[in-house]
C-alpha cells in the first residue's frame, strides 16, 4: 500500500539510528508491574528525533456530506493542544490549519477528578464517558471496569483501531480499550489490547511488543505483525495487524509518517460494517513539556498533514464523522502579542512544561456533526457520549461485553 505522503526513501536512510543488540540479557521492567522481563534476543532500532523536510500542507475546504447516518467515526487527538499552540501554528504557517475548515466548533472542559488532568484520565473521560482519577485507564473512581468506545463499537458490529505516535500502549490509545488502574502497565495495557481484537494498531513501542511472551499473544490472536515502514509500505495487509515501528515513540520526520499509518489504517477499516479510529499526534504534548517551540511546531505540522489527508479522505467516503480535539492543554501556552513567526518561540510556555486546565477546542465535520454539536462548551465526558448516541442511531442498542478485567 503507497501513500502519496509517503517521504522518499533517502530521507529514510537519512534516519539516525542507533542498533543495539539483546542477545540473552534482561533489563529491569520500566513498565510499573515491579517484573523482571526478558529483552527480545534481536537487534532494536532506536529512531533519534528528526525534524527536518517538514511543511505545512497548503489550507484548503473540504466538502464532507453531513446528511448522512454516522457510520465511520474518526477521532483526532493532538495531545497536549489547547487552541494557543494553534493559533502560533497558524501564526508560523502564515495561514489557517486544515482543522479550521471544520465547520463545527465548540470548547471542551477536560479536569479530572483530580483537578488538572492527566491523559490517562482524559482519554478515560473521551471513551467511557465518565471522570476518573489520574492514571486510571478504563476506569471509574471506584476502579470499576467501564465501557471504552471500541468495546462499545465492536459490540455493533464495527471494525476499531488505534494510530499514535507514542508507543502503542500509552495512555490516550490505552484509554480507548484497557482497563487498568495504572497508565504505566503498558505489557497488561497491551495483552488488554491485544485480546480486544482492536483490528489495527500502530505506533511505536516494541520495546514492548517484541517480547517472547507477547509475541505468543500477538501470534495465537491472529494478527500480522510489522516493525518497519517498508513493510507497512509494502505488504498488502490485512486484518488484524499490529505495527510497532520504533522502540519507543516516533518524533516528527520519522518514518511511517503518522499520514502514512492513518492511511493505511483507514484503507484496512473502510468496508461495510462501518469502524471507530483514533488517532493520535502524541509529541505535541512532549515536546511542549519539554519547552520546545522548535520542535512542538513540527509536531503541528505532522498533525496538520493527517488532518488534511483525513478530511480529504472523508470526503469521498460519505457517513464518516471526523472529531478534532485535545484530551488537555500542556505548556501554558501563550500567543505573542506582535504576532511574527520569529516571536513563537520558548518564551510563550508559561507553565513550566506542566499540563493546564485550559478549555481546549473541539472541531467537527461530516456525517450529522452539525445534530451532534450544537452546545459552544462541553465536558470531554461528553464527546463519548456523543459518539455512541450517533453509533446508536445508526447501529442501534447492543449489549457491551467488558472484554478485558481491571489489571492493577
Amino acid at each position: 500500500m503507497k501513500s502519496k505522503f509517503i517521504k522518499p526513501v533517502a530521507v529514510f536512510l537519512c534516519l539516525l539510528t542507533v542498533c543495539v543488540a539483546f542477545a540473552g540479557c534482561k533489563e529491569s521492567d520500566t513498565n510499573g508491574t515491579g517484573s523482571i522481563i526478558s529483552s527480545p534476543a534481536t537487534e532494536a532500532v532506536v529512531t533519534e528525533p528528526y525534524k527536518d523536510d517538514l511543511s505545512f500542507v497548503p489550507f484548503k475546504e473540504y466538502n464532507l456530506e453531513e446528511d448522512t447516518d454516522v457510520k465511520n467515526i474518526i477521532l483526532m487527538i493532538g495531545d497536549g493542544m489547547g487552541e494557543n499552540i494553534i493559533e502560533n501554528a497558524e501564526i508560523v504557517k502564515g495561514d489557517k490549519l486544515s482543522m479550521r475548515s471544520m465547520p463545527y466548533k465548540c470548547y471542551v472542559t477536560t479536569d479530572s477528578l483530580d483537578g488538572t488532568t492527566d491523559s490517562a484520565a482524559s482519554s478515560t473521560a473521551m471513551s467511557c464517558g465518565v471522570k476518573t482519577h489520574n492514571k486510571y485507564i478504563g476506569v471509574d473512581e471506584n476502579r470499576e471496569a467501564v465501557e471504552t468506545i471500541t468495546e462499545f463499537a465492536k459490540a455493533r458490529g464495527l471494525k476499531t483501531g488505534v494510530v499514535a505516535t507514542q508507543i502503542i500502549p500509552h495512555a490516550t490509545p490505552a484509554g480507548m480499550v484497557a482497563h487498568v488502574e495504572n497508565r504505566n502497565l503498558y505489557n497488561v495495557i497491551l495483552k488488554h489490547m491485544v485480546n480486544a481484537n482492536v483490528d489495527v494498531m500502530y505506533g511505536g513501542g516494541s520495546e514492548y511488543t517484541d517480547t517472547a511472551k507477547m509475541q505468543k499473544r500477538i501470534e495465537a490472536a491472529g494478527y500480522t505483525y510489522i516493525k518497519t515502514a517498508d513493510e507497512l509500505y509494502e505488504n498488502d495487509l490485512e486484518t488484524p495487524v499490529i505495527g510497532a515501528f520504533n522502540w519507543g515513540g516516533m518524533y516528527a520526520g520519522g518514518l511511517p509518517s503518522l499520514t502514512d499509518m492513518t492511511a493505511s489504517a483507514l484503507e484496512l477499516l473502510e468496508g461495510e460494517e462501518g469502524f471507530f479510529l483514533m488517532v493520535e499526534e502524541s509529541y505535541i504534548d512532549i515536546t511542549e513539556a519539554d519547552l520546545d517551540m522548535d520542535g512542538t511546531i513540527k509536531e503541528m505540522q505532522v498533525f496538520d498533514e493527517c488532518i488534511d489527508y483525513t478530511l480529504s479522505w472523508a470526503e469521498q467516503h460519505p457517513g464518516t464523522l471526523v472529531i478534532v480535539t485535545a484530551d488537555h492543554e500542556t505548556g501554558g501556552v501563550i500567543v505573542p502579542e506582535d504576532k511574527k513567526p520569529e516571536n513563537v518561540n520558548n518564551d510563550c510556555f508559561t507553565s513550566g512544561g506542566e499540563h493546564t486546565s485550559t478549555n481546549v477546542a473541539l472541531f467537527a465535520a461530516g456525517a450529522k456533526a452539525g445534530e451532534l454539536f450544537t452546545e459552544d462548551l462541553i465536558d470531554n465526558t461528553d464527546i463519548a457520549k456523543i459518539m455512541r448516541k450517533a453509533l446508536n442511531d445508526t447501529y442501534g442498542e447492543a449489549e457491551v461485553k467488558i472484554l478485558n478485567e481491571v489489571s492493577q
